[in-house]
């Protein structure tokens, strides 16, 4: 009859045994020390979890979170201000709200958690689009109106006394004529008034007529303005410098050639009699806005 094994260990068994107890002895030492080996095992997972829960302050959705509320005034002009209103903008860029490019229209020159002041250097083609959050879920983009500067075909126009000339026409910067129309309505006005007898058509601007009445012989500025009829206080501005001349003024501003002096020096100096200056040719003299017509 075979003889049974009371103990039936194998060499394996051993090694786990042996394992067990060399662990069970560490985290009986450091009970003393620090508290019982189940306190530490509760203490690895309790970190672990709060570790877990932490947000990672790189993550972009939380560092680069802001929303805009407000913008004011809702049309801006070129060399003007205009304030963004809303939250997290502190470390905001053109670049982010705007576009890539935009640093050459504007810049922030006050930037706050709750404010930003923009300082519009002149309008781009088409409206600023702002991105009002970078969510592209929330990200209601907010359209702003730029209106740019407008010129006249001719800025300095010397027009003779009872005759009538070609109409001189407003020319804006791109887009800018058809966003005001937007706007609302338009009219042009003048300041002060244009002479008598010159007309400034008040849906257009175009400057038209026939002078008579002289400005005395000189150059007198006038401002024109295109603004909106419900909101005067968006408009936009051009300057024209006009002469109305007579017979008379003419020969007046008739450049002829004098004699050389010890104060008027050149290689055919000239003078007009209109003006007390000595010029050092016909050209300079001609070119003078007391002389030359």
């Amino acid at each position: 009859m075979a003889k049974k094994n009371i103990f039936p260990i194998t060499l394996k068994d051993c090694s786990l045994v042996l394992i067990f107890l060399f662990t069970l002895s560490c985290f009986t030492k450091e009970a003393h020390q620090s508290g019982s080996w189940v306190t530490h095992l509760l203490g690895i997972v309790s970190t672990f979890t709060a570790e877990k829960k932490m947000p990672d302050s790189s993550d972009s959705t939380l560092e680069g979170s802001y929303s805009v509320r407000s913008v004011a005034p809702n049309v801006v002009l070129e060399n003007s201000q205009f304030l963004i209103e809303g939250e997290n903008l502190r470390h905001l860029t053109v670049g982010q709200l705007f576009g890539e490019g935009f640093e050459k229209f504007l810049e922030f020159t006050e930037v706050t958690e709750s404010k930003i002041i923009v300082s519009l250097f002149r309008c781009p083609d088409s409206s600023l689009v702002l991105r009002s959050s970078p969510n592209q879920e929330n990200n209601h983009p907010i359209s702003i109106p730029c209106l740019g500067s407008f010129d006249y075909s001719v800025r300095t126009l010397k027009l003779d006394l009872g005759q009538p000339f070609s109409p001189v026409i407003p020319i804006f910067s791109t887009n800018v004529w058809e966003i005001l129309q937007t706007l609302g309505e338009v009219e042009f006005v003048s300041s002060p008034p244009l002479p008598v007898g010159i007309h400034l058509h008040p849906d257009t601007g175009e400057i038209k007529g026939m002078p008579t009445i002289s400005t005395e012989n000189q150059f007198r500025s006038y401002t024109v303005v295109a603004r909106l009829k419900k909101n005067p206080e968006t408009k936009l501005s051009s300057s024209v410098q006009l002469i109305v001349l007579s017979e008379e003024d003419k020969k007046s501003r008739i450049c002829k050639s004098i004699a050389e002096t010890s104060i008027c020096r050149g290689s055919t100096p000239h003078s007009c009699a209109n003006s007390s200056v000595c010029f050092i040719s016909q050209f300079a003299c001609e070119t003078d806005l007391k002389c030359g017509f």
